[in-house]
């Protein structure tokens, strides 16, 4: 397999905003919003990009609309920008978690995790799997509206739970989508990657396995001696010295933990090592990079915590050192 290299949008600073020169603003600015502190906020699963132009942050999550923010402290939202078909079999108005948008040849990508508790698609020892799928929408403005590419047949294999998408290229610029097969239907969580059709309306070939849950050491499924079988939210990235590494969250009993996968070739085939102790412990997941305004990488991921009674997923946001060949987490971003 090629040696593959993130498009690193959020690295790269290159999305344009709903804003651009000669298009029309297509985010619902007279929409009801609220401004909120992002250590007030409850959105799992996280997701922040940096647009140079208009010198704006913007962060999506689970539930699937996008807020905005001068600072990262402060955020406005809700805006809807997704505009899903009611004929499609997400339906008009799904389950949406993990988003993230990507900016490709001058569009923009959004891609999640959709979930139709309507309909039960398997039932692993007496506990029912809804039909859950990865799926790509797209627009031509950041802030949407971002309308389905293939809405007649689901673009990865119907029979499998999978979840958590995320997006790279290759040297020839091909697209290529990284995900995982849900370890609660196959008992042994999977990180895949497929290459997408020219259009990203299909797979080509079948899904290649990166690394597998049980090959953790450190993971603990509840009630046993034994590695989770849970493994999801990977995140591929780049290191300073040009390895390739995948962030990902599994559980240690009850409490999720984000751990990291390095390439020991560089290459997305592998082999690939998982690292000997999580990257961040706490009841955290969810975690991606990005480079805030001045080019400094941060880490964004979600902690959950029981506030007044009620449990909620606070995002957090961490400093990253990437000068070496691993990732040296700094210390939590002040502001």
């Amino acid at each position: 397999m090629k040696r593959l290299v993130l498009t690193y949008t959020l690295l790269l600073a290159l999305f344009v905003s709903c804003v651009q020169s000669g298009k029309d603003v297509q985010c619902n600015e007279e929409a009801a919003t609220v401004t909120v502190a992002i250590d007030t906020m409850d959105l799992a699963n996280p997701y922040i990009l940096y647009d140079k132009l208009t010198d704006l942050y913007y962060m999506t999550g689970d539930g699937g609309a996008m807020w905005r923010s001068k600072d990262m402290r402060v955020w406005e939202g809700p805006y809807e920008v997704l505009a899903p078909a009611a004929e499609s079999w997400i339906g008009a108005s799904p389950v949406i978690t993990s988003p993230e948008i990507h900016r490709y040849k001058d569009r923009y990508y959004y891609m999640a995790t959709f979930t139709d508790r309507a309909a039960v698609m398997d039932t692993v020892g007496g506990k029912n799997i809804y039909r859950t799928s990865c799926e790509i929408f797209v627009s031509d403005n950041l802030m949407g509206p971002y309308t389905h590419i293939a809405q007649d047949a689901p673009l990865l294999n119907s029979s499998h739970a999978t979840q958590h998408p995320t997006f790279c290229t290759d040297e020839l610029n091909v697209g290529y989508m990284i995900y995982n097969h849900s370890g609660e239907q196959n008992g042994d969580a999977t990180v895949q990657i497929i290459r997408l059709g020219r259009n990203f309306d299909v797979q080509v070939g079948e899904p290649y396995i990166m690394f597998r849950a049980s090959q953790n050491s450190w993971s603990r499924a509840t009630n046993s001696n034994g590695p989770s079988p849970l493994m999801k939210a990977p995140f591929l990235f780049n290191t300073y010295t040009g390895g390739l590494g995948v962030l990902f969250t599994t559980y240690v009993g009850n409490e999720q933990c984000i751990g990291v996968a390095y390439s020991q070739t560089g290459h997305l085939d592998g082999p690939w090592l998982i690292e000997p102790a999580p990257l961040l412990d706490g009841n955290v997941g969810g975690a991606m990079l990005f480079n805030d305004y001045d080019g400094k990488l941060l880490m964004v991921c979600h902690k959950d915590t029981v506030i007044g009674g009620t449990r909620k997923s606070l995002p957090l946001l961490i400093r990253v050192d990437s000068q070496f060949d691993k990732l040296k987490l700094n210390g939590h971003y002040k502001f």
